[in-house]
């Protein structure tokens, strides 16, 4: 190899280092960017207030059986959903 193909091979290679220390640095602002994020997120979920348990959405109460065999058939579903949602 000649001294001038060496010395161009250096330059590359040099311009080729700076270039990935541009792109580390850049990488590491934006590292840095998302750490500050994750922590405000983090803070938010510390600080958020937390939801009533009340304001699930029920279903109706279902009218009192009465005895009579032709109401069981409407009552008894009403009634085994009102149990699952609760």
């Amino acid at each position: 190899m000649s001294d001038l193909a060496l010395f161009l091979l250096v330059q590359q290679l040099q311009q080729e280092l700076q270039n990935q220390r541009t792109e580390i640095q850049s990488l590491r602002l934006d590292l840095d960017a998302l750490r500050v994020d994750v922590h405000q997120l983090q803070l938010y979920l510390q600080t958020r207030p937390t939801p009533a348990l009340t304001t699930c959405p029920r279903l109706p109460d279902p009218p009192r059986f009465d005895g009579k065999p032709l109401m069981l058939r409407t009552w008894l579903p009403l009634i085994r959903a009102k149990l699952r949602s609760d």
